[in-house]
């Protein structure tokens, strides 16, 4: 009787496994939980700064843009080359 008390009292509920009600699949599908977590927030992170270059134009350099603007005609050849020439 005294062991029992001794048992219930350091161990608890826990038994003596000492990893909880679910013993060593309880912590596998912890660590699985965590390792989930993690793989989702760096593929969302990812995402919004794959997401936030696109919308900035950062894929278009000073010329292509000065180049684009000379074609839709809101800057003259002269401006063009202007801007042509402290670019390059």
């Amino acid at each position: 009787m005294i062991v029992e008390v001794v048992k219930m009292v350091g161990f608890g509920m826990m038994g003596n496994y000492g990893y909880g009600m679910m013993g060593y699949g309880g912590m596998f599908f912890g660590f699985l939980f965590w390792i989930i977590i993690i793989v989702l927030a760096y593929f969302l992170i990812k995402s919004l700064i794959e997401h936030n270059k696109t919308r900035s134009g950062e894929g278009k350099s000073a010329l292509d843009i000065a180049k684009e603007r000379y074609a839709k005609g809101e800057i003259t050849k002269e401006e063009f080359e202007e801007i042509k020439g402290r670019l390059i």
